[in-house]
This record gives C-alpha cells, structure tokens and sequence, in this order.
C-alpha cells in the first residue's frame, strides 16, 4: 500500500455524503466484499478530497467509487 492509500483509512466525520454517495457505498460494499463502515470511511476521504478541487461535480460518484475500489483492491 502506499503512502496515499494509507491516509485513506483514516476516518473522517461530518462529511455530508448525498443518497448517491450511500448507494454507491452499499454497491461497493457488496461488490468487494469489504465491510461498509470500512468503505464509507474510505468513500468519505475521497469524496472529500475529490469534491474540494472540483469545479464540475456530475462525475464525482463515478471517480469516487473507482478510487475506492483501487484502494480496497490494494488491501
């Protein structure tokens, strides 16, 4: 794991995640097997990071998720 994917575990609360944002948590959740506390955390992390340079934010669930499933394909 790298150094970036390792301040990806760290929690974070008070993130505001949208009902996309918490289906694509269960979606992702089920599709790799990983608990979903365990992606949320990761979801948030990324979400966070993605949405605070981001001036166009349709895509932001699509890059989000694929982020997180590279990370939970690492560990």
């Amino acid at each position: 794991m790298d150094p970036d994917d390792e301040d990806l575990i760290v929690a974070t609360d008070g993130i505001p995640l949208e009902p996309e944002d918490l289906s694509a948590i269960d979606q992702l959740a089920k599709e790799t097997r990983h608990p979903a506390e365990i992606v949320k955390e990761i979801y948030s992390v990324v979400v966070s990071r993605l949405r605070s340079g981001a001036r166009i934010r349709d895509y932001l669930t699509l890059l989000t998720s694929k982020r997180v499933r590279e990370v939970l394909r690492k560990r």
